[in-house]
């Protein structure tokens, strides 16, 4: 059980660091403005990056918990955590409002890029400091 937790750990990081690329990808060709890539950055904002995180992250504390390998003092650990708040914030306060906005037949703003940018730096310092763990 150990080892698939730890399997789908590192597979949802992937998995969530590359959909955050791909979304970044989209906002700057069509998402924009196109109501139909606009539904297609909803899904994959919403289960790529936001749900597929919220699982991570509890994956991630449960083996956090699980294991002895790591104290409660682990300080990269507890800086990744605080750190998906933001990408929270950050979507429900500039992507969605945006997607919403474009689906619905309006045009997009520059929110949706710096939303969507700003939560891969994130999830790519998140990525970073998983991978390091320094």
């Amino acid at each position: 059980m150990l080892s698939g937790m730890l399997h789908l750990h590192h597979t949802l990081a992937y998995l969530i660091f590359l959909v955050s690329i791909v979304n970044v990808m989209l906002v700057l060709s069509s998402a924009k403005t196109d109501a139909t890539m606009a539904k297609v950055l909803k899904w994959s904002h919403d289960l790529g990056v936001l749900w597929a995180g919220r699982i991570n992250l509890l994956v991630g504390i449960g083996l956090w918990m699980i294991q002895d390998v790591y104290s409660w003092a682990t300080i990269w650990i507890w800086v990744s955590i605080l750190l998906w708040g933001p990408v929270e914030v950050l979507a429900k306060r500039m992507v969605k409002p945006e997607i919403t906005m474009v689906t619905a037949g309006g045009q997009g703003s520059g929110r949706m890029v710096s939303g969507v940018s700003l939560q891969l730096l994130l999830i790519a310092v998140i990525f970073g400091l998983m991978s390091a763990r320094p």
